[in-house]
């Protein structure tokens, strides 16, 4: 299953580098770090299922963990089409880029980044990684809200009415009791 979503991410993502760093100044090497992250929760929990060898073949918490993975790529998928032109794997404002409200947009300021977090935080469930499971969340998170951090303060320096969206909208989450983007 893992092996199947990874590649199936991969597949339907842009192309990106491990070694590369940042290809725009403000992306102060986020991208790399989120791969590097997801590659070290990956291969923690895969560690840890080689070490412990959990009972085998599939049960309640894997088919769950399952899901949420599959879930998680759709939700990403989704999100990268609708952005269409305007997803890059950098951090960087397009000429004539505007605030998208459509879609994923319309609730969740960055919902390929929930995607994600979705597909490589389930990792350590379907390996029942316990040990993994809490600092592969915490690191996950951290690595995301650093360039959740970076990409915010250029896209309400660039583009009119950022601020406003961001008041109407959760950055990964939908915001319970806030009114819906237009």
């Amino acid at each position: 299953m893992v092996l199947l979503v990874g590649l199936a991410a991969n597949l339907l993502q842009p192309t990106y580098s491990l070694v590369e760093g940042s290809r725009t100044e403000h992306d102060k090497a986020t991208g790399v770090q989120i791969l590097w992250t997801v590659y070290a929760v990956q291969m923690l929990a895969l560690g840890e299922w080689l070490w412990r060898r959990p009972p085998a073949g599939p049960d309640f918490l894997t088919f769950v963990a399952g899901v949420a993975m599959l879930a998680g790529l759709f939700l990403r998928t989704w999100a990268v089409r609708t952005l269409g032109r305007y997803f890059t794997w950098n951090v960087e404002v397009q000429g004539g880029q505007t605030v998208i409200e459509a879609g994923p947009y319309r609730r969740i300021r960055h919902p390929s980044y929930t995607g994600a977090l979705l597909m490589f935080g389930a990792t350590p469930l379907v390996f029942h990684a316990w040990l993994v499971a809490l600092p592969a969340w915490l690191a996950l998170v951290l690595a995301f809200r650093r360039r959740i951090r970076l990409e915010e303060e250029l896209l309400r320096r660039e583009i009119p009415g950022y601020a406003d969206y961001m008041t109407r909208t959760g950055a990964l989450w939908p915001r319970l009791g806030a009114r819906p983007a237009r």
